[in-house]
Parts: C-alpha cells; structure tokens; sequence
C-alpha cells in the first residue's frame, strides 16, 4: 500500500500582513495538500482526493485567476509523484467530475476564475475545492508518494 498527498504551494503570495495594512489588490493564500490516503495498486477505482486554496484578499480584489503549475514531472498529462526514482500518475482538476484539468491555461488546461467572496473585516476572502485522482492499476513500489506545484493568482 501506498500513501500519497499532493502538496499545493502558495507562490504569488503578497505578505502584506508584514506591511500592517493590506496594498489594493494584494492577497495572500492558505493551501490545504490534496490527500489520497492509501493507494492499492490493485484497486480496479481510480483514488480520488480533495484539497483546498483559499485567498484573504484585499476588498477591491473581486475576481482573481488562479492557475497550478505541473509539479516536479513538468507536464499537465500526466503529473507524477515521486518516490525517490519511482512514479505514480496523477492528476487535478477543476471539478468533482475530474474532466478539466486545472493548470495555466496551456496544453489543454485551464485556470479558474474567482469571484463574488465574502468580505468581513476589511478582507475578501475566497475558497476553492481542488479535485485529484490517481489513475487505478499502476504497478508501483510501495512507498510514500508525493509531488508539489505552484499554485499562483492573478488578480
């Protein structure tokens, strides 16, 4: 058995709570890893997982893009996590029916537009599910598994 998480790393994060007050247009993001919990290389089902970006940005910001880089396999088709040498394909998505994948907008990817959040205490704040699957029947060395990507706003 094999566990596996997808890390998503906040890049174009502004830290503007070090300045005291937030600039117009800045934001900062919260990731939460996108987690599979165990693979069985056997399983004839895909394994799916969830994970979430979530953005506190200043009020004026109201519909930031985001996009995710490819991780450490360079590609969108597939990504791959690693285990030292060995790889487990892998993929993320903009929705629950994990057709689109959710990368920069090249290669057939796309990014996902924000809109309308909450604004509470001067901050406009946003979430966003993002859906993984690994692909089912790939012979792999048990291990624990893992990739990063980059995940960045435009706004």
């Amino acid at each position: 058995m094999l566990r596996t998480e997808t890390r998503l790393i906040a890049a174009a994060a502004a830290a503007w709570a070090l300045l005291g007050a937030a600039p117009a247009g800045a934001c900062t993001i919260t990731t939460t890893a996108v987690a599979y919990g165990t693979y069985n290389p056997q399983a004839v089902g895909a394994d799916d997982g969830t994970g979430t970006i979530a953005l506190a940005c200043h009020p004026s910001v109201d519909s930031p893009n985001v996009a995710i880089g490819t991780g450490g396999s360079g590609t969108f088709s597939p990504r791959r996590m690693s285990n030292g040498v060995s790889t487990l394909d892998y993929n993320l998505y903009t929705t629950t029916a994990r057709t689109v994948v959710w990368g920069d907008g090249t290669a057939g990817t796309s990014t996902v537009t924000l809109s309308g959040g909450s604004v509470s205490g001067g901050v406009r704040r946003f979430s966003r599910t993002v859906f993984g699957r690994i692909p089912a029947l790939q012979n792999v060395t048990a291990g624990i598994y893992g990739d990063t990507v980059i995940v960045t706003v435009t706004f």
